[in-house]
């Protein structure tokens, strides 16, 4: 297990997911053609964005809140500071290939990463980040996901009006409560330290079992969801099979999820249903050319 420690903890893993699920997008919208640079763009954005919220004040969390991935962050800050600015200078080589309204329109979810982190919201009570309003967590990091892998591939290549058309509205929909049904259970893993941090989000309000519930109740609308585009857009049994049996994993998956469950088994696990719902769409697609 300790050989995933640097991928992991890192962000490198969370990296290759996010740029796997960006790359599965171009299998449901076959309407698209294929552009490297937009998974590329988002390994790599990720890569700097997520080791920048985890390296921001990390000096300042007391020692007892200190989690394994805040330590070995702490000890190898050097490096990951090194491969953040790499992976800012691949993105400047790759900029050339996009337009200037794709550059506009990614704007907002930097400046909401971001927000993420530093506090950029004014209150009677002084300054706030986006994570400081109760109960959001989950639902920005559902937001900005389903905004960078699968609504990205579409404003770069038609323009960010097709957005909002009937056609991907569905699309996005389905993609957003997949990624709150697997984000929530992080929301979970951290009632401890956002109780200390005075956070109010699902875990800390609802408790362990209700905040589970939550996620199951999610997970259940994402599943229905599917059943209805099977139903009205009549797209391919083989994807509805597949992504039955994903929904029955993420299930089985939240019903087996209790205290005692460590860092690392959270994001193999959740993370890794994000993996397994892109190759659903990848296999899926690759059966239905070879029938």
């Amino acid at each position: 297990m300790r050989l995933f420690h640097p991928i992991v903890y890192s962000n490198l893993f969370v990296a290759l997911v996010l740029c796997s699920l960006t790359f599965s997008s171009y299998f449901i919208l076959t309407d698209l053609l294929v552009k490297w640079y937009v998974p590329l763009s988002v390994f790599l954005g990720s890569f700097v964005l997520y080791n920048f919220h985890r390296l921001y004040k990390i000096d300042f969390i007391p020692i007892n809140r200190l989690e394994k991935r805040h330590k070995w962050v702490l000890k190898h800050s050097n490096s990951i500071k090194i491969l953040m600015s790499l992976a800012v200078f691949f993105l400047m080589l790759i900029l050339p290939n996009f337009n200037t309204d794709t550059i506009v329109w990614l704007v907002p979810a930097g400046l909401v990463s971001i927000g993420y982190t530093i506090p950029v919201i004014p209150t009677k009570h002084g300054w706030q980040r986006f994570r400081d309003i109760p109960f959001t967590k989950p639902m920005i990091i559902a937001l900005v996901v389903t905004y960078l892998t699968m609504a990205y591939p579409i404003f770069e290549q038609l323009g960010i009006g097709r957005v909002f058309s009937g056609h991907y509205l569905p699309l996005l929909g389905e993609r957003m409560l997949f990624i709150l049904a697997v984000t929530i259970p992080f929301d979970v893993r951290d009632i401890v330290n956002d109780k200390d941090a005075g956070l109010s989000t699902l875990g800390t309000q609802l408790g362990f079992n209700q905040a589970r519930s939550v996620a199951y109740t999610v997970a259940a609308a994402w599943m229905v969801v599917i059943l209805w585009r099977w139903v009205q857009f009549d797209f391919a049994s083989i994807f509805l099979l597949q992504l039955s049996l994903t929904g029955t994993v993420l299930m089985l998956a939240l019903r087996t999820l209790n205290p005692s469950w460590k860092d690392m088994g959270y994001i193999l696990v959740f993370e890794g249903m994000i993996v397994l719902y892109s190759l659903v769409y990848v296999m899926g697609s690759s059966f239905q050319t070879l029938a």
